[in-house]
């Protein structure tokens, strides 16, 4: 279980920290490639590589890629459209909730 997740519509990407794969014992699992990000606020970071892992989000279990970053941020990780429309969801930024 992974808490500090935030799902946002906007990223074209799903993230997660560093720490939080080294925390979990995964970090033989990342395939090495860097990458730049680019953010909204035209801040760039460089990936340490990606992870594939599985997502539970009741009552579905699915596969998703992550970018592993090492950056200080107030998530552990960000869901994006990716998983966003694998699940076929809809998000409410004004209800800050997922249906």
């Amino acid at each position: 279980m992974v808490d500090r997740i935030h799902a946002d519509k906007s990223s074209a990407a799903n993230i997660l920290q560093l720490e939080v794969i080294q925390h979990i014992g995964l970090e033989a699992k990342i395939n090495k490639s860097a990458k730049s990000l680019t953010s909204f606020n035209g801040t760039t970071t460089v990936t340490i590589g990606t992870i594939d892992l599985d997502v539970y989000s009741p009552p579905i279990i699915n596969s998703q890629t992550f970018m592993v970053i090492d950056e200080v941020s107030p998530y552990n990780g960000i869901l994006g459209r990716p998983w966003i429309n694998k699940i076929n969801a809809v998000t409410s930024a004004t209800h800050q909730k997922i249906r």
